[in-house]
């Protein structure tokens, strides 16, 4: 029982959640589980009204319940009230864009309280046009992207329940059921399986380590170690402080993409950004046909997962060994099936996982075999009365990892929007910018042509500049360097 709240049930953190505890145990900035977002109505709500939705949408997600405490060095969780930490009005009239960038930044960094607390702020604003706002900062301990995202919809849709006096719209599923659910798994017989699944695929043989920016870094590890055939490096930092770099790939690159997966028959776009994250990666790291790379899922897969709060991302190494010869379509085709493998495993705990691959290659914490994280969540926010909207999420201010891509919807728009994280001491934002615009190339590449080898595709050069310089003459090979 909870110390303060006697009679309330515990329950344990979920692989998920002990995930997040662990970032913020061991990072300094312990606002790295922070979540700040916003959402825009291009129009003027009436924000007496617009209170009572965030308040009365509150009451409606039982994520707002959670309630974390300490018991004998281990942490628990429990059921309250849904609530918030507070409920603020902002106004940005006659203030810049910047102004009210810089307050959602600003706090977005602060660190939010843990024990026996709400674990969520939100502001509902005016923006510098006049149009109305909700901002949010929350704990990723109690919900994660997928889960803000629908609860942004669920405001709206309690605000035009409550201005047209109709009936409120369908409740969502309450977490705790999930919760009991996903507890149970863990002494379960899949789990039994997936446990041994993963056993196979990351102790057979030892990843190679690739990062954005290139083969240099392991070089630099090897000779701090004084090894020069360790496979691994560190990537996870307690110190760093993080910024955002955010792309959007266009409408009608997306639009392209779409017809390209009809055409051929693949289920979904983050295949084609996974194949030309990975082809970067190899391109800079000597075209090492060795590549890995961290991806998450959210593990949202049926009707009653989608419909709720909480926080089931896990996250994996995928590791792919895939020769030049091998075409656009055929590295898609591989990647897919081993895509489908891994996901029919994941809801086994990513910190298991990691120390599985740890242990087994006699390594420390710390250290990885995947030098960036990928996150594919295009889930888009749709609102009812044909309300137009955008929605922007903000770096906490820190990052325990050098680069973390997340691809999400941009709003309707048809285009894709590209939030990358990353350190401000260990990952160049100009490192960020050339990674980003490669991929792109990479991929309408591969939809031009779809036989166009990995090979041919790393040869496409780093930057749209490159492109245009004149060929340079090549040397000829000195006989004393060959041999010859």
């Amino acid at each position: 029982m909870s110390p303060k709240e006697p009679g309330k049930t515990l329950y344990p953190l979920t692989p998920s959640q002990g995930l997040t505890i662990m970032n913020r145990r061991w990072c300094i900035h312990r606002n790295v589980i922070n979540i700040p977002t916003s959402i825009i109505i291009e129009a003027a709500l009436d924000l007496d009204l617009l209170e009572k939705a965030v308040r009365t949408a509150v009451g409606r997600w039982d994520s707002f319940a959670i309630r974390i405490v300490k018991q004998a060095k281990s942490w628990q969780q429990y059921f309250d009230q849904p609530d918030l930490i507070s409920l603020t009005r902002a106004d940005f009239r006659g203030r810049s864009q910047s102004d009210m960038e810089t307050f959602f930044q600003r706090e977005g960094r602060r660190v939010l309280p843990l024990t026996n607390s709400p674990m969520a702020k939100i502001w509902v604003f005016t923006d510098p046009d006049g149009n109305s706002g909700v901002f949010s900062v929350m704990n990723h301990l109690i919900m994660d992207s997928w889960a803000i995202s629908n609860f942004y919809a669920d405001v709206l849709a309690v605000y035009q329940a409550l201005a047209h006096d109709d009936p409120l719209p369908k409740e969502p599923v309450p977490y705790r059921n999930v919760l009991l659910k996903e507890l149970d798994y863990l002494s379960s017989e899949r789990y039994a399986a997936d446990k041994a699944y993963w056993h196979q695929e990351l102790t057979e043989s030892e990843p190679l380590f690739t990062s954005l920016k290139g083969s240099q870094e392991l070089a630099d590890h090897r000779r701090k170690r004084r090894s020069p055939y360790v496979r691994s490096c560190r990537n996870f930092y307690l110190r760093s402080r993080g910024a955002h770099v955010v792309k959007v790939v266009s409408p009608e690159d997306i639009a392209r993409c779409k017809e390209f997966l009809v055409e051929q028959r693949f289920p979904s776009l983050q295949l084609m950004f996974s194949l030309a994250l990975r082809t970067y990666l190899a391109k800079v790291n000597d075209r090492s046909p060795d590549v890995t790379f961290g991806g998450t899922l959210a593990r949202r897969g049926t009707l009653e997962e989608k419909r709720t709060g909480g926080s089931r991302v896990h996250h994996f190494d995928f590791r792919t060994v895939l020769p030049e010869s091998l075409t656009f379509m055929e590295a898609l085709e591989t990647m897919l099936e081993k895509q489908n493998q891994h996901y029919r495993h994941m809801d086994f705990p990513s910190a298991e996982a990691m120390d599985m691959t740890l242990e087994a290659f006699g390594q420390k914490p710390g250290i990885t075999y995947s030098g960036v994280l990928m996150t594919f969540q295009t889930l888009a926010v749709t609102l009812e009365g044909g309300l137009r909207f955008k929605t922007m999420w903000y770096c906490n201010g820190a990052t325990a990892l050098a680069a973390y891509l997340t691809v999400m919807d941009d709003d309707g728009s048809g285009g894709l929007r590209c939030y990358w994280e990353h350190s401000l001491t260990r990952m160049p934002a100009s490192t960020i910018e050339t990674a980003h615009d490669f991929m792109v190339r990479v991929i309408r590449a591969g939809i031009a042509q779809p036989t166009i080898t990995l090979g041919e595709l790393m040869d496409l050069p780093l930057t749209e500049a490159e492109t245009h310089r004149p060929a340079v003459a090549p040397v000829a090979p000195s006989h004393a360097l060959t041999g010859g």
